[in-house]
C-alpha cells in the first residue's frame, strides 16, 4: 500500500495528529476575557477582605494607642516640669489641692492660716506667719516642721527645719480675733521659683495642714550698682592710698558682688559682700542661680561664711563662678538652706 508523502515529508497521520480534535476552537477569546475578569474579580474581592479585616483591626489598634497615649501623657506629666505646666492636671481633687490658699480648715472648722509679709516675691526673702488654732499648752514641747513643693518644676524646699514648739510662741489676739489663744510660727518664706507653691505643716511628723500660695516673679531688671560705704578707718587708709571707691552690683544693705560681668561658659572671680546680722551670717553657704523664662535651678557655688567686717560689708568672701548661657539670670544666696537675697545679672 503506497502512502502519498506530503510536501514537508511528514505522513498525513502525523499531520492530522497535530490537529484539534474539537470542531471548534475551546479556547476562544470570550474564555480569556472570562478569564481575565474572574482574576480581577478575585483580586478585588482580596482587597475588600484587606479592607474588612483592617476595619475589624481598627477599633482594638485605636483603643491600645489610646491607651499607650494616656501612659505617656501621665508619665510625662509626672516627669516633665514642663508638659505640667502646659498640660496641668484638671479633675477636681487636684484642682482644689492647688487652688491658692491661705486658710486651712478641717471638717469646717479653721485649723492654720498663714500670712507672708509685704510685696513678696521670688528671690526674695519675705517672712511669714504661720497661725495655728490650738492653744500652746496642746502643742508646747513639740515639733514643727514645714516643707514646700513648687507644682511645676517639682523643687522641693524645707521652709522651717524642725524646731521646738516653746511658750513664747504662744500668741494671745484680742476678745473678738479669730487667732485667741493660737500658736505662731515665723518662717522666712525665701522662695526660688515663681508660680503655686504648697506648704505643708507637720508637728512631730504627722501633717497638721497645708496653705497653697501663688508667688509672683520677682523684677528680671539687672541689679544697679553702687558705692559701698566705708568706715571711717577704711576712708582714711583708701584716701591715702589714692583707692577710689568701690562700686558694687546687688541689693544695697544685702547682698552684692564685685567682679567682671558675666560672660556665657566663662568662669571668673568675684567678691561678694554681705550685710546682715551675725547670726544671718554664719552657715553653709549656697549660690544657685535660675535663667528667666525657667524654672531650671543650677548650682553655681558653695561653701562656708563667717562674718567678717570689712570695706563696709559685715561679710565678705570670694568665689569662682560661670553660668552657661547668655541672658537674663538671677543669682542666688542661701545659707543653711534659707535664701538670704538675690542679684539679677546679664550674661553676655
Amino acid at each position: 500500500m503506497n502512502k502519498e508523502p506530503k510536501p514537508d515529508g511528514q505522513p498525513a497521520w502525523a499531520q492530522e495528529l497535530a490537529k484539534s480534535p474539537f470542531r471548534e476552537p475551546m479556547f476562544t477569546e470570550e474564555m480569556k476575557a472570562g478569564i481575565l475578569n474572574r482574576g480581577k474579580f478575585a483580586d478585588l474581592q482580596h482587597t475588600r477582605d484587606l479592607g474588612s479585616s483592617w476595619r475589624r483591626r481598627i477599633p482594638v489598634l485605636a483603643a491600645g494607642l489610646c491607651a499607650l497615649l494616656l501612659l505617656t501623657a501621665v508619665w510625662g506629666w509626672q516627669a516633665l516640669p514642663a508638659l505640667r505646666q502646659l498640660v496641668p492636671l484638671t479633675d477636681p481633687g487636684h484642682a482644689y489641692e492647688w487652688t491658692p490658699r491661705t486658710l486651712y480648715k478641717e471638717n469646717g472648722v479653721p485649723k492654720l492660716q498663714a500670712f507672708a509679709g509685704g510685696d513678696y516675691a521670688a528671690g526674695a526673702p519675705a517672712g511669714a506667719a504661720w497661725f495655728l488654732m490650738s492653744p500652746i499648752e496642746e502643742l508646747e514641747g513639740k515639733h514643727v516642721r514645714i516643707t514646700a513643693v513648687h507644682r511645676d518644676s517639682g523643687t522641693i524646699l524645707e521652709e522651717l527645719a524642725e524646731t521646738e514648739i516653746t511658750a513664747d510662741m504662744a500668741y494671745e489676739g484680742g476678745t473678738d480675733s479669730s487667732f485667741k489663744d493660737a500658736t505662731r510660727i515665723v518662717s522666712r518664706f525665701g522662695l526660688p521659683l515663681a508660680g503655686l507653691w504648697k506648704f505643708d505643716l507637720l508637728i512631730d511628723g504627722e501633717k497638721y495642714g497645708d496653705i497653697v500660695f501663688d508667688v509672683p516673679d520677682g523684677s528680671w531688671e539687672p541689679s544697679p550698682s553702687f558705692v559701698t560705704d566705708l568706715s571711717e578707718e577704711e576712708a582714711k587708709t583708701a584716701a591715702s592710698k589714692g583707692a577710689h571707691p568701690r562700686s558694687v552690683t546687688g541689693v544695697e544693705g544685702r547682698l552684692a558682688f564685685l567682679g567682671m560681668d558675666f560672660a556665657a561658659g566663662k568662669p571668673n572671680k568675684y567678691m561678694w559682700h554681705f550685710w546682715g546680722p551675725d547670726e544671718e551670717l554664719t552657715g553653709d553657704l549656697t549660690f544657685t542661680a535660675v535663667k528667666q523664662h525657667s524654672h531650671e535651678i543650677i548650682d553655681v557655688f558653695q561653701t562656708d561664711i563667717r562674718p567678717s567686717p570689712m570695706y563696709g560689708a559685715d561679710a565678705m568672701l570670694p568665689s569662682m563662678m560661670m553660668l552657661p548661657s547668655p541672658g537674663l539670670w538671677r543669682i542666688m544666696a542661701s545659707i543653711d538652706g534659707q535664701l538670704f537675697g538675690s542679684v539679677v545679672v546679664e550674661v553676655r
